[in-house]
């Protein structure tokens, strides 16, 4: 037992003297991750996915009513935030939206309204224009949908009409007409009432800085690695043999190495840990700290196995560097995974970088999530029989 604290004490020692190396490198790689970070979330959310929709009506110069009734359409807050409805004759319209400077034209035929009133219901030819795009795609579900109400009332005024003469009321007629088209008003002009605000984002229950913040955090993790890059070489055969005289198997050599490793990077985030618990309440400090330190020997742990696995200086730097960042973008770092195909997105979650990203996520929220504690734990234990199985094969 005196010896595996003796062993422990000078790997970490050794571990400790890379120490220079390794904050001359996380300031390069800190920088690199704030410069992908603030680029990545740009891109994703800096532009408009559409832009207003420019729509032409051509209403009757004498037909004040239906022009009246258009206009206050286009008052409408749903609407409104959407439309920009440009009032000129039919020719007009036509040529501008020939021009692809209008996506779509309201032709509104003379007497619109009385014509609804008295049941005629003379239709409004609405026109799109060749190359509509997605705006016009939008203009055209909105008008769709204007199309399906007006068919819905119209409906429920006919089936009450029907019912009235069935039923022997037929003096009360006008009096239902009125109340169901109060109704219907009552109903198309107020229905933003029936809709909640719900804003969803890529990035889920986080927000895009936050979310890019921690997929920085995870990849520069991982990339701290390459600066000492020696330290993590594997032990020679001597040296092995004479750990193994004494007592010291793969298992615990395994494990110090990693201890090892996890110091450094908890050491290189080390500043960035006590910016994020000074900003936090005591409550929310726990998970932090817990996190991080756990996050720490998780990533030690795979890194080392990576260098175990590659058994080369050089070697280990180019398997470090190609393995975690194509499993840092298959989980979702670079593009959040929604944007990936369906069967990546089923295989994100079981990829390292998903795994540290949703026990840091945890530690935004300030909330315990023992399922995520549990992942991360089980990464490090997986990595850890990884390199012991590696340490074991080199004997």
């Amino acid at each position: 037992m005196w010896m595996h604290l003796v062993y422990l004490k000078l790997e970490l020692k050794r571990a400790c003297k890379r120490l220079p190396h390794l904050y001359a490198g996380a300031i390069i790689l800190l920088a690199m991750a704030g410069v992908i970070a603030l680029l990545s979330s740009r891109m994703l959310y800096d532009g408009q996915v559409v832009g207003r929709v420019a729509v032409g009506v051509s209403v009757p110069k004498e037909d004040t009513l239906a022009r009246q009734v258009v206009k206050m359409i286009s008052s409408l807050e749903s609407v409104g935030s959407v439309c920009d409805f440009k009032y000129m004759d039919r020719a007009s319209c036509m040529e501008e939206l020939q021009k692809g400077n209008l996506y779509g034209v309201l032709d509104v035929p003379e007497g619109f309204v009385q014509d609804i009133m008295n049941g005629t219901n003379t239709p409004v030819s609405v026109w799109f224009g060749p190359h509509a795009g997605v705006e016009g795609r939008l203009f055209q579900e909105l008008t769709d949908a204007g199309a399906l109400t007006l068919s819905a009332s119209q409906a429920g005024i006919y089936a009450g009409n029907e019912l009235y003469q069935i039923l022997g009321f037929s003096e009360d007629v006008g009096q239902m007409e009125w109340d169901l088209n109060k109704r219907y008003m009552d109903y198309s002009l107020q229905r933003t009432g029936y809709f909640r605000h719900l804003k969803v984002q890529a990035t889920g229950d986080i927000s895009p800085m936050e979310f890019y913040g921690i997929s920085a955090y995870v990849l520069f993790l991982f990339l701290t690695a390459i600066p000492v890059s020696s330290y993590l070489m594997p032990s020679g055969k001597a040296m092995r043999q004479k750990l193994a005289l004494a007592g010291i198997g793969g298992g615990y050599r395994a494990a110090v190495k990693i201890a090892g490793m996890g110091l450094l990077m908890a050491a290189a985030t080390l500043p960035l840990g006590l910016a994020a618990v000074l900003g936090r309440m005591v409550k929310g400090s726990l998970i932090l700290v817990v996190v991080w330190l756990l996050s720490c020997s998780a990533a030690a742990g795979m890194v080392v196995f990576l260098y175990q696995l590659a058994g080369t200086f050089l070697g280990g730097m180019m398997l470090l560097f190609f393995t975690v960042t194509g499993q840092h973008f298959l989980a979702g770092g670079f593009l959040p995974f929604v944007f990936l195909p369906k069967t990546i997105q089923k295989a994100a979650p079981y990829f390292p970088s998903s795994i540290l990203m949703d026990s840091l996520k945890m530690a935004v929220s300030m909330e315990w999530n023992w399922h995520k504690l549990a992942a991360c734990a089980g990464l490090l234990g997986a990595t850890w029989l990884l390199c012991t199985a590696a340490e074991v094969r080199r004997r």
